[in-house]
């Protein structure tokens, strides 16, 4: 193999092979990251304070006074979810949801 050969070779495999553990890392921790972070929900939390708590843990999610609200992260791709019941401006209730 040429030395031509063994560059392209490193300039084209490493990026492919950085993104399939970056995937692959982000796939298979997923459902324990959101196991966690929806345990931190706690029922009677303020739309406030969990729209604060939406810009700590970096999840994407628009918060509403009323009805069920669902909380991702980015990185998941939206597949593992927190399933956030409000009422009234307050958190009922929180639990792990996966979406497939």
């Amino acid at each position: 193999m040429t030395p031509l050969a063994k560059g392209l070779g490193l300039l084209f495999g490493v990026p492919v092979v950085l993104a399939a553990i970056f995937f692959t890392y982000f796939t298979v921790s997923a459902e324990d990251r959101m196991r966690s972070v929806c345990g931190k929900v706690t029922p009677g939390m303020s739309k406030a304070r969990l729209g604060d708590f939406l810009v700590e843990w970096r999840l994407d999610g628009s918060v509403k006074d009323e009805g069920p609200v669902l909380l991702h992260e980015p990185r998941s791709y939206g597949r593992h979810v927190c399933l956030v019941a409000m009422a009234g401006g307050i958190v009922k209730s929180a639990a792990y949801s996966y979406t497939d």
